[in-house]
C-alpha cells in the first residue's frame, strides 16, 4: 500500500473594498497553527471587479512537512459535526484522482478564530494536494486516522 502524505496546502480568500483588509488577513492567518503565523508570507494580488471595485487576493501557500500540520489544524478545529459532515461529503471535495481536497471555510468565523464549514461565494478556499491516495475511500481512511489524533 503506498503512503499517503500532504504535499502542499494552498488557502485563499477575496478581501472586497467594503471589508476590513487587516481582518481578512487576520482570518486567512487563523486557519493555520498559531506557531506558524510569524513565519509565512500571505501573498496578495490586487485586481480590479466588474463593476471596477477593488479586491485583494490573499494566499498562503504551506509545502512540505508543515502542509499536514496545517490540514490537521484545519480539520481539528472544526466541530465533530462538522467532521463527520466532511467525511461524509468527500466524494463532492475531491477530484477524480482523490489528489485535491477541496474545503471552504466561514471568513467570519475564521476571524472569530473558529473554524466552520461553508458553502457559498464569500469563504476562505482551502485546497491540499494529497499525494499516494489514489481513491476517495483511502482518503476517507487517512483523513479519519487524523481526525482520531485530534483532541
Amino acid at each position: 500500500m503506498r503512503v499517503i502524505r500532504v504535499k502542499q496546502v494552498v488557502i485563499e480568500t477575496f478581501s472586497h473594498a467594503t471589508e476590513d483588509f487587516s481582518k481578512v488577513k487576520q482570518a486567512l492567518l487563523n486557519t493555520i497553527p498559531s506557531d506558524m503565523r510569524n513565519r509565512v508570507r500571505v501573498d496578495v494580488v490586487n485586481v480590479k471587479g466588474h463593476y471596477g471595485n477593488e479586491i485583494g487576493i490573499l494566499k498562503l501557500r504551506i509545502k512540505g512537512s508543515e502542509s499536514l500540520n496545517v490540514l490537521k489544524n484545519i480539520i481539528c478545529s472544526l466541530s465533530s459535526t462538522e467532521r463527520n459532515i466532511l467525511i461524509a461529503t468527500l466524494s463532492n471535495r475531491v477530484n477524480a484522482k482523490a489528489s485535491h481536497l477541496y474545503i471552504r471555510l466561514s471568513k467570519q468565523q475564521a476571524y472569530l478564530n473558529r473554524l466552520t464549514l461553508l458553502e457559498g461565494g464569500d469563504v476562505i478556499k482551502v485546497m491540499a494536494t494529497i499525494e499516494g491516495a489514489m481513491d476517495v475511500e483511502r482518503l476517507r481512511k487517512f483523513l479519519t486516522e487524523l481526525i482520531g489524533g485530534c483532541k
